[in-house]
């Protein structure tokens, strides 16, 4: 009895190692097509309402929703990146400043040192031949990076064409290796599988939507600088639950710090974009997500931390998702509902009922859930 309890844990342990090992070397392949199916998900309600609303055919239909997802991210893209390219250009036209600042900085230290400006210079010249070469390094790193990123996105709006197109046949062709008595149970599962992603990727949407429309409000009320491109990456970086918020109330304040002499406007800055924070977190996420996506917030990070990981920066935004299907099969399959139990958030207290209410009751849900149950 033990023994065989034994090998069920190293069979468990080298089933797990595989998967990582697989997900690691087949993160060129895997990655664009786990964002195409989670895009697919998000887009299948429009595909839907193009179809059988407007009466469009299939293959039209599911064009115009990768185009609609096309434009929507590319255009996204090109914001955050017409942004970039102002603030470096602003950056350039303030060198003099910058040199004069640095002048400044080595005459203090002949003054207190006593090290010339020729030894600097000759000390400053070696630095700045190594600095160089690690620049010219990682510039190729960045630009066969954003080759491969474009590439990346090119794949995902093929994937999501072809999954609009196919989405009916891939549901059937999962259904014919399913015995009779397990169809219903595995109709549950993809049910749910689809409309935990759906709803994990629209809840951030609007999670993220909200968000830049406070951030917009703070920055224009504070006349902060590069306003467009903080708040374009402010909202971006949002999709990576814990560090994405974080790092979006962190930036402003360091630009703040730096472009503001006045304290007590730097003071009042940092209140609200904190204010800002604890709504996202405490109001926002369980109001708009939180009830779709039912993990323990160990295992959020967890989620995170091993996606960095194992896909970098893909892996960030799309393992906390994954993580949810797992706990849907989990929770599913007899033998691992103790998983999903474990991976599970229980919902308790007044905080979370007060909540539902109010979710229910803003998005007119109420009475369908209801209905529903009845």
């Amino acid at each position: 009895m033990a023994r065989s309890k034994l090998q069920k844990i190293n069979s468990v342990l080298l089933f797990s190692f595989l998967v990582i090992i697989g997900l690691y070397y087949g993160a060129a392949f895997l990655i664009p097509l786990t964002f195409g199916v989670f895009f697919t998900t998000l887009m299948i309600p429009i595909c839907n309402f193009l179809e059988n609303k407007l009466n469009l055919g299939r293959i039209i239909a599911s064009f115009l929703s990768t185009f609609i997802l096309f434009i929507l991210i590319g255009g996204l893209f090109f914001l955050l990146f017409s942004q970039l390219n102002l603030f470096i250009n602003d950056l350039l036209e303030r060198k003099g400043d910058v040199f004069g600042f640095v002048d400044t900085v080595r005459q203090q230290i002949v003054d207190s040192t006593g090290f010339t400006l020729k030894q600097q210079n000759e000390m400053f010249n070696e630095r700045l031949y190594g600095m160089l070469k690690q620049a010219q390094t990682h510039l190729s790193n960045v630009f066969s990076e954003f080759i491969n990123i474009l590439v990346s996105f090119l794949l995902t709006l093929i994937y999501v064409f072809l999954f609009l197109i196919n989405r009916k046949k891939f549901h059937s062709f999962l259904m014919k290796y399913v015995s009779e008595e397990k169809k219903q149970n595995t109709k549950q599962i993809l049910d749910k599988a689809k409309n935990v992603a759906n709803r994990y990727l629209w809840g951030r949407i609007q999670v993220m939507f909200v968000l830049g429309i406070m951030y917009a409000i703070t920055f224009l009320a504070y006349d902060l600088e590069y306003t467009a491109l903080l708040l374009i990456f402010g909202v971006l970086i949002t999709i990576i639950p814990y560090i994405g918020p974080f790092l979006s109330g962190l930036l402003p304040i360091l630009f703040m710090l730096v472009m503001s002499q006045n304290s007590t406007e730097i003071l009042s800055f940092t209140i609200l974009i904190i204010i800002i924070q604890l709504i996202e977190s405490y109001v926002l996420e369980p109001l708009l997500i939180g009830s779709e996506v039912k993990q323990s917030p160990l295992f959020i990070i967890i989620a995170i931390v091993l996606g960095g990981a194992i896909w970098g920066f893909a892996g960030l935004v799309l393992f906390v998702p994954l993580f949810g299907v797992m706990k849907i099969i989990f929770d599913h399959t007899p033998e691992l509902k103790p998983a999903g139990f474990l991976i599970g958030y229980e919902e308790s207290g007044a905080k979370l009922e007060f909540l539902s209410h109010w979710k229910n009751k803003i998005m007119g849900r109420g009475k369908r859930n209801e209905g529903r149950e009845s």
